[in-house]
């Protein structure tokens, strides 16, 4: 679904940073280049056997991905893969990401609405910051690389599929899609309750997978033990071609929030290799400190 008139103006101003020529930009700020997530590719092997939530590019255009451990399907098929230490941010061409962060007050560069957040001074764990995008936002605590606060904008539910589409019968308001996700027999939702982060309503829900989702795809997605069943959740359509899937042990908790403007906007608590309550206790004071800049509903 297109970028709302709000979010397409916001991203005109940020294009016209990223590269004078306007219409070039801003067609770099809203490419569907699918979002690097935080991965180390060294780690995969480690991670592999927890596998749960896969970030690709989504089957409506492609067959390209882009997974959660940082490596990337090359021209000739092999994977690539994607360095830190080369560069934090995961794309040269779009370098805005923190890195590193400071304890204290925090902003996001290009997320839309933008996002003010503190790092907490008695943080008992480093913090940085590998994704920022116009749709797609990363926070991501010391520890394993497959577990942060992710932060995307305009989802739909999508289609059980290997080549999953947008659902089209079900809404995307927080209300359609926290109900969707309480009735689906592949997942476990608990604690499904409203929610308001600073003045965005919405529902807020911990989800698991049931196990009764058993289809295996045939394709491969970088990252994940063969045969491990994966169940599609939602797509984005201000996030790019995203994909997000849940699947083993994997834990997340979600914040669905509706934005006045129309479309929402998703917090994620993924814990696939850290046990589920110590990330959220490591995770809500950043939570907490958010302020989404209403200047952009």
């Amino acid at each position: 679904m297109p970028l709302d008139d709000r979010l397409r103006n916001g991203l005109r101003g940020i294009a016209d940073e990223i590269d004078p020529d306007v219409e070039r930009g801003f067609q770099r700020a809203t490419s569907a280049r699918p979002p690097s997530p935080i991965g180390r590719a060294g780690r995969v092997a480690a991670y592999a056997a927890a596998a749960g939530l896969g970030i690709a590019v989504i089957g409506l255009g492609g067959s390209s991905l882009v997974d959660r451990f940082g490596t990337r399907p090359s021209p000739s098929g092999s994977a690539e893969t994607s360095s830190p230490s080369a560069n934090s941010c995961r794309d040269p061409e779009l370098p805005t990401c923190a890195g590193p962060l400071e304890p204290g007050a925090q902003r996001s560069r290009l997320f839309i609405p933008p996002i003010d957040y503190i790092i907490p001074l008695d943080s008992p764990v480093a913090w940085d910051n590998p994704e920022d995008r116009p749709g797609t936002f990363t926070l991501h605590p010391a520890g394993p690389d497959t577990d942060a606060i992710f932060f995307f904008r305009d989802v739909r539910v999508i289609t059980e599929e290997c080549i999953p589409q947008f659902d089209e019968t079900v809404g995307n308001t927080a209300a359609d899609i926290a109900d969707w996700m309480a009735g689906n027999p592949g997942l476990i939702a608990t604690n499904v309750v409203p929610v308001t982060l600073d003045g965005l309503r919405g529902m807020q829900l911990d989800i698991a997978a049931s196990g009764s989702y058993t289809t295996v795809c045939p394709e491969e997605r970088h990252g994940y033990p063969p045969g491990l069943p994966l169940l599609p959740l939602f797509g984005g359509a201000g996030s790019g071609d995203l994909t997000w899937w849940i699947g083993g042990d994997e834990r997340i908790r979600l914040y669905l929030l509706d934005m006045p403007g129309g479309g929402n906007v998703v917090v994620g608590i993924d814990a696939i290799a850290t046990a589920f309550d110590a990330l959220l206790e490591v995770t809500q004071p950043v939570i907490d400190s958010i302020i989404f800049d209403p200047s952009y509903y």
